[in-house]
């Protein structure tokens, strides 16, 4: 991709690669430290320039590792990728000498997210980019002791090359957005309905990374306690209030639905319940 690019298409992002020129050095799984993982390390046109590259989707910043230039980033919502899948994106990239990211941060489709460098273990200037089809963060070391993600897929499979120069792209069966048709995530046709037991705080807007953790969940006498960084980003859905869900997570803190105005706890941690299905 180039500067400012994006593609979005039936309302989804296209998940676009990052560069502009592309020459793999080490592919997946790769002898030299990519045992096990998905990871291309990527060089621009020239040896040794620090090239910029951007967000291949609008992309929240959600872990650093400032001693080796790194950083791991989350979409802020589903992607549509190079194989067709529709899933939220989270990957890590690394080896940037001018890091400046920091957790929270938010970079839109297209704008400059890093550039190529050589901090940390590296030998020479690239960019290190491994991509989870999920929003799943866990990062582990592997049976090969090297550090990667949960649910990771080759770079072919994940980001479309338009705008891409291909200069060594080790013979990866690369794809532009022209490539995959561009379906509407499947929905259905009816919503269960829900009607608040109590005041419940609702994320306006919120997203499927920041919406859930930033409101605590409801106690057990029915009061809300909002933890938001922006005191503006929520609001009350009143007992009685009747609402629609077409989707739920499970985040380890509650039962969250999200509706059409944000996310609204269902259920909590301890089994209290908030809200009661009406109509399914």
């Amino acid at each position: 991709m180039r500067k400012n690019d994006k593609s979005v298409r039936a309302g989804i992002e296209d998940f676009l690669c990052p560069f502009t020129d592309m020459y793999i050095t080490q592919g997946a799984n790769g002898s030299f430290s990519h045992q096990g993982i998905m990871a291309n390390d990527v060089r621009g046109a020239e040896v040794g320039v620090r090239y910029p590259y951007y967000a291949p989707c609008t992309s929240e910043c959600i872990r650093v590792f400032p001693s080796g230039g790194g950083s791991i980033w989350r979409s802020v919502e589903k992607v549509r990728f190079a194989n067709g899948r529709i899933d939220y994106a989270t990957y890590l990239i690394y080896h940037d000498n001018s890091f400046d990211a920091y957790v929270g941060q938010v970079i839109p489709q297209g704008v400059q997210i890093g550039n190529m460098g050589d901090k940390g273990n590296a030998t020479g200037v690239h960019c290190h980019i491994e991509i989870s089809q999920s929003d799943d963060s866990s990062f582990y070391k592997n049976g090969y002791g090297v550090y990667t993600l949960n649910n990771e897929y080759d770079t072919d499979d994940s980001y479309f090359v338009d705008n891409t120069n291909i200069i060594y792209g080790m013979g990866g069966n690369w794809k532009v957005t022209a490539d995959v048709p561009a379906e509407p995530e499947p929905v259905p046709s009816k919503y269960p309905v829900y009607e608040c037991l109590g005041d419940m705080y609702v994320r306006w807007g919120a997203s499927y990374n920041d919406g859930i953790k930033l409101v605590k969940d409801l106690t057990p006498d029915g009061q809300a306690h909002a933890t938001s960084t922006n005191p503006d980003a929520y609001a009350v859905y009143r007992a009685g209030t009747r609402f629609t869900v077409y989707e739920f997570q499970d985040k380890g803190y509650g039962l969250w639905g999200r509706s059409p105005s944000g996310w609204i706890c269902i259920k909590g941690l301890s089994g209290t319940v908030y809200s009661v299905l009406v109509e399914d």
